[in-house]
């Protein structure tokens, strides 16, 4: 297992705390492109997909051949109150799940990361297949934000 890819799950608090750096509240909860999350909701997003993500990894490190639900990111969003949330302590949270859940990754034999659950939208998933879609996902919505958020200060 390249343990570079587990600093990187480690640290993913730190890629959204740069990509959010000097952004006002108002800013943070703008809709630039109407019809699409704000930058808050992209973050939250995230954070709350990261503590699924880690989840669906201790089910494939504990059970054999778990079944791994999935959700709908679209009723999250709509539904759990994102712009009424904290950012600061959904980013500690996303830091500590990311050393906590890192801190396991790092005992485990090379051999673990071939233990694999039953997605039920995408069917078999490895453990490292898990972690590396955890870690694409944050990079994936970094470009939305980085977008958003030259919109946003362009209209100071």
């Amino acid at each position: 297992m390249d343990s570079k890819l587990i600093d990187e799950f480690e640290h993913e608090h730190r890629k959204l705390r740069t990509a959010i750096a000097g952004l006002t509240r108002e800013q943070m909860k703008a809709f630039p492109i109407p019809g699409t999350w704000s930058i808050q909701q992209i973050v939250l997003h995230v954070v709350d997909s990261a503590i699924i993500g880690t989840d669906r990894m201790h089910r494939i490190i504990a059970m054999d051949n778990p079944m791994i639900q999935a959700y709908d990111e679209t009723q999250f969003t709509k539904n759990l109150h994102y712009h009424e949330q904290s950012v600061e302590d959904a980013l500690a949270m996303l830091e500590l799940n990311g050393r906590q859940a890192a801190r396991l990754l790092r005992c485990l034999p090379p051999e673990a990361f071939s233990r694999s659950g039953i997605h039920l939208e995408a069917g078999k998933i490895t453990l490292e297949e898990m972690l590396r879609r955890n870690v694409m996902h944050v990079d994936h919505h970094l470009k939305f934000i980085e977008k958003k958020k030259g919109m946003v200060l362009q209209h100071r």
